[in-house]
């Protein structure tokens, strides 16, 4: 199966799509500089903040649970503060516990607590309040998801992802907004293009419905997902006997039909597997049947430079770790 790829056509475009976003970026920019006028010091956290000139599939989340599993390497307590996009909890915000579902307080944030599930995740549109909450557990390090809208918020370390041919990277991104950042990486530079710092990303194992890992398979597999970036997986999983892939939009809410609907395009092309993502099973385990054969990769985040480990010294230096 060929995997069809925009990049060529991303760069024709993006003299177009720049021109395009301009109003979007006027106003946005203005917010952004309004709120940083209002800027909320807060010398008793460390805030680290993810963030990424793209909307959704940059690999904010990833990162963020890159940062997370050095922190629990040193034994350091911290919180994740993230949107709960679309979630029913979005506009109050809570604390996720681990019986919260997708809907309930957003994927991104289920994934986040079910890998971390000793430390607080707090959801919320209103990040000072997620803060707030996050002080009084005396959670001292916040890892911000996403917090590139959040200028009003001062930050101790700020990575900024950049993914130039992502789909809509030129509906927000500001070049020079990324000077802001203490760390910025590049996700796959194109040949020619000069990047010190670069990501990218790694399938580590694969796990079925239970948790139990399973080795790399070797048997014709279709996969799907419903990330920001759907090509990249895609992408990733060309390396294995990949026979059919399916997208859905970003955030899709799975129902038992598309259960349905993947299992017969499985039987049609007689994979004996289908695969998903992390982020993915989290909203498909609590409507899958049984004797389903489904898999989830874990995808993780892959630096070419010392960012955590800068994070980490910079934590310690100023007595968080």
């Amino acid at each position: 199966m060929q995997l069809r790829t925009d990049s060529a056509f991303s760069r024709l475009s993006r003299p177009f799509w720049n021109l395009l976003s301009l109003p979007y970026k006027a106003v946005a920019y203005v917010n952004l500089k309004i709120k940083a006028l209002r800027a909320h010091a807060f010398p008793g956290l460390f805030i680290v903040s993810v963030d990424a000139l793209s909307f959704g599939g940059a690999g904010k989340t990833p990162m963020v649970m890159a940062i997370g599993a050095a922190l629990e390497k040193r034994n350091a307590r911290f919180a994740v503060i993230s949107r709960g996009y679309r979630s029913r909890h979005e506009k109050m915000g809570i604390r996720v516990e681990p019986a919260h579902t997708c809907a309930e307080v957003g994927d991104e944030a289920v994934l986040l607590k079910s890998r971390f599930p000793g430390q607080d995740v707090f959801i919320g549109r209103e990040r000072l309040r997620s803060i707030a909450a996050a002080a009084a557990r005396n959670d001292r390090i916040l890892i911000l998801d996403d917090g590139f809208q959040s200028s009003h918020i001062r930050k101790d370390f700020s990575v900024m992802l950049v993914n130039p041919d992502h789909p809509y990277f030129y509906l927000r991104h500001f070049r020079f907004l990324a000077l802001r950042a203490d760390r910025v990486l590049t996700y796959r530079p194109a040949p020619g293009e000069q990047a010190s710092r670069t990501y990218d990303f790694a399938i580590t194992k694969f796990l079925d419905a239970d948790g139990r890992e399973v080795g790399f398979p070797d048997a014709p597999l279709i996969a799907f997902s419903a990330l920001g970036d759907n090509e990249r997986f895609a992408g990733d999983m060309q390396r294995f006997r990949l026979v059919a892939y399916h997208g859905f939009a970003d955030h899709h809410a799975y129902v038992p039909a598309d259960i349905r609907f993947l299992e017969e395009s499985r039987r049609r092309t007689g994979a004996a597997w289908m695969v998903c993502t992390e982020k993915d099973f989290c909203k498909i385990k609590p409507i899958l049947p049984p004797g389903i054969p489904l898999l989830y990769a874990r995808n993780e985040i892959k630096l070419h430079d010392d960012t955590i480990g800068r994070i980490i010294q910079h934590a310690a230096e100023k007595g968080f770790i």
